[in-house]
């Protein structure tokens, strides 16, 4: 990645590490991202955990055999014992427990997923994580795909605000009301826009988006047009130098009509993860122009890169 882009693999900020469903109290997790190994599990307290993977003893992996123990969780190797916040509380069979921790990340469960906070300086968390969805029983579960792509979190985010691209590779139609806004406000961009989408009929079914980021992994797009609210929330973390994981999700509030919901439920789905996946080989295989030729059809590209480069740390 790094002879591709010239900045870092993984920036500062939250980003998705599994679905909270999938973690049961009591259940530990291996794990690989922002190039290391880590632990994922869920303490008897029902907090979401997470450590860097490997023992400060002698190395072992604490998601491979490791147990929970309270709000801790205990090394399948000597049974070395770690609270949950990393501390070394108990050694089997010896007397004085030595001075030793374990690396606890800073956890966050919004939105049914498990974020961790990322920061090159370990630099407390600057902005929160959105919530969204706050009456869950109105809206529908969670339909999830996930990829592994060869592509900077930062390359992902700029396709939101790349309004040309809409046309060659999605095959978009110009909306009648042409609307365009963009914000950019602290950790968060937000953009408000008209698209016509082709993929369910040939002439084009108008709607308005709104679009947040939340730093550089996590993006909502809502739309809002009564009586229908759908929400496309996707969560997308560096795996090493070379590949981002990323999870489209899809949720909308529940109309009284269930056959209705469903068949929108199906047919958002997959729209949105063929027009994904339209996108795939060319961020797989493009290059970053750190002076691109910026045309008047383009999004804001400039300004963009100039609030990315808040994720950065100093001298990165």
């Amino acid at each position: 990645m790094s002879s591709r882009y010239p900045f870092p693999a993984s920036p500062n900020g939250w980003f998705s590490v599994g679905a909270a469903a999938d973690l049961s109290p009591g259940e530990v997790k291996s794990a690989k991202y922002f190039d290391r190994d880590l632990v994922l599990f869920r303490g008897e307290d029902g907090r979401a955990r997470v450590f860097d993977a490997h023992c400060p003893h002698l190395g072992a992996h604490l998601g491979v055999g490791g147990r929970v123990c309270g709000d801790g969780i205990a090394c399948p190797f000597h049974g070395w014992r770690f609270d949950g916040e990393g501390q070394l509380v108990e050694v089997p069979r010896l007397d004085r427990t030595p001075r030793a921790s374990a690396r606890a990340w800073r956890v966050r469960e919004r939105n049914g997923r498990i974020f961790v906070w990322h920061h090159a300086v370990d630099a407390p968390p600057s902005y929160e994580v959105i919530g969204y969805r706050d009456d869950e029983t109105s809206w529908t579960p969670w339909r999830f795909n996930t990829y592994r792509v060869r592509v900077h979190v930062q390359d992902l985010t700029e396709n939101i605000i790349d309004r040309s691209h809409f046309s060659a590779v999605h095959d978009m139609a110009p909306p009648e009301r042409d609307h365009f806004e963009v914000r950019f406000d602290g950790a968060s961009m937000v953009v408000e826009q008209s698209l016509r989408v082709t993929a369910v009929d040939v002439a084009g079914y108008e709607i308005q988006t709104t679009t947040t980021t939340c730093g550089p992994g996590i993006v909502a797009v809502e739309v809002s047009q009564d009586p229908i609210e759908m929400l496309t929330y996707i969560t997308q973390t560096p795996i090493d130098e070379e590949l981002t994981e990323v999870n489209l999700l899809f949720s909308m509030k529940a109309l009284p009509d269930e056959k209705a919901t469903e068949s929108i439920c199906e047919l958002n789905d997959r729209i949105t993860n063929e027009q994904f996946t339209q996108d795939v080989p060319i961020w797989e295989n493009k290059i970053y122009r750190e002076r691109p030729i910026i045309t008047k059809v383009d999004g804001p590209v400039v300004q963009y890169r100039r609030w990315f480069r808040q994720f950065y740390s100093d001298g990165e």
